[in-house]
């Protein structure tokens, strides 16, 4: 097929026509009727095929049937008309289509639009999630919530620490005593090498344990870490590079939460030595 040729019939599969009634409209123009074997052989279609092309052309109304005798002869519509119609049937199609899917749309409307209503006024609040970077808040969220505590605090001991005042550390060793004589269980873990370099924290570690505060050491611990009542937890955020604070922290009343991070801690638990 010449090139030519070949991007015509490009064209006309573009226009909606099937290769095979492109190839077959192009032959028909080339004079002035065709019989289906002359067809055949000269688009190379098979014999079944081209009964169901020309079918195909008719019902579109891009070619014509006439018979001489028992021959049957036929002829394209001229270009102008056949293309018509060739874009009226697709406008139809278009329209068609268009009604479907708006048919469509209402009825899926009808059903999401009421959820949509329902559920337009509901808002997430993130009070649950608090962050302080100030030292000095710190310490008051944490002394606050050993005082809420009930049953329970689990603790991963690492710096950096905002008991670094004489004032500071009192409070909190203070408020865990009183935590310790409601019977509360407090366990805390510790990392080997602070406790040989802080002896302020051997110290503290040492009177607690006495008044009933279980503790282990470890090598390394993962993060610094405090659950209370595995209902919440309080830990450190990345620090970013411009902030002038050595220690941000975030607290989270979050109970799923705070049972994984507790399972977390009983993990490195049973890894943790007694401490001598």
């Amino acid at each position: 097929m010449k090139t030519e040729i070949r991007k015509q019939v490009q064209k006309l599969i573009t226009l909606g026509l099937t290769e095979r009634e492109a190839k077959v409209y192009i032959t028909l123009l080339s004079k002035k009727g065709f019989t289906t074997l002359e067809l055949q052989n000269s688009v190379d279609i098979p014999r079944t095929k081209i009964y169901e092309v020309l079918q195909r052309m008719l019902a579109r109304g891009i070619c014509t049937e006439r018979g001489l005798g028992k021959v049957k002869y036929y002829e394209a519509v001229e270009p102008k008309v056949a293309f018509s119609r060739i874009l009226d049937e697709h406008k139809e199609h278009c329209m068609n289509e268009m009604e479907k899917r708006k048919s469509v749309v209402e009825s899926v409307t009808s059903i999401l639009n009421p959820v949509f209503n329902m559920n337009k006024d509901i808002t997430y609040s993130f009070d649950f999630v608090e962050v302080f970077k100030d030292k000095e808040q710190i310490q008051k969220k944490y002394v606050q919530m050993v005082k809420d505590a009930k049953h329970s605090l689990y603790t991963f001991n690492k710096g950096p620490y905002v008991c670094d005042t004489s004032g500071r550390l009192k409070e909190q060793l203070q408020e865990e005593a009183r935590l310790l004589k409601r019977k509360a269980i407090c366990k805390n873990i510790y990392e080997e090498g602070e406790l040989r370099s802080q002896d302020w924290l051997l110290e503290s570690v040492k009177s607690q344990s006495k008044l009933g505060q279980q503790a282990r050491v470890v090598e390394n611990l993962p993060i610094k870490m405090m659950v209370f009542d595995e209902q919440k937890v309080f830990f450190p955020l990345l620090k970013p590079s411009n902030e002038a604070s050595n220690l941000n922290m975030i607290f989270i009343e979050h109970r799923e939460l705070a049972i994984a991070c507790k399972m977390l801690f009983n993990f490195i638990w049973e890894q943790g030595k007694p401490i001598k």
